[in-house]
């Protein structure tokens, strides 16, 4: 995934959908491509959209003493200060497409949210 880049959860979204369509549902190729890191506007209690502004950054990093995370300037500059992990996004999508191989963005989005708020993920029938 390119780093240092604005667009929308969607665009992120459709970016891992396609990237586990091509790499055949691999995660240890899914994962490989793990150096970026998502922020979004930080929103408590507000469920994602896929319009929802978010940027691209590679991975965060930490403060040595506090442990605290330091949100990169490209994110910040963009008032962007709410974090959500790569490797969340992927085992969401992962988890998605293998229960529904043809889902939506919309089944996608419905389940990260769902995971957000229950740290589980969601079953479909």
């Amino acid at each position: 995934m390119r780093t240092h880049v604005e667009c929308t959860i969607g665009d992120v979204l459709q970016q891992v959908k396609d990237s586990c369509i091509a790499l055949h549902m691999n995660p240890q190729a899914i994962f490989a491509d793990g150096e970026w890191h998502v922020y979004v506007p930080y929103l408590p209690e507000v469920d994602f959209q896929l319009t929802t502004p978010c940027c691209v950054t590679p991975p965060p990093t930490f403060n040595d003493e506090t442990d605290e995370e330091i949100i990169p300037d490209f994110a910040l500059q963009r008032g962007m200060d709410g974090s959500v992990m790569a490797d969340m996004i992927q085992d969401v999508v992962i988890s998605v497409l293998r229960q529904r191989p043809d889902a939506s963005l919309e089944d996608i989005l419905f389940a990260l949210n769902y995971y957000d708020v229950n740290d589980a993920f969601y079953q479909f029938n």
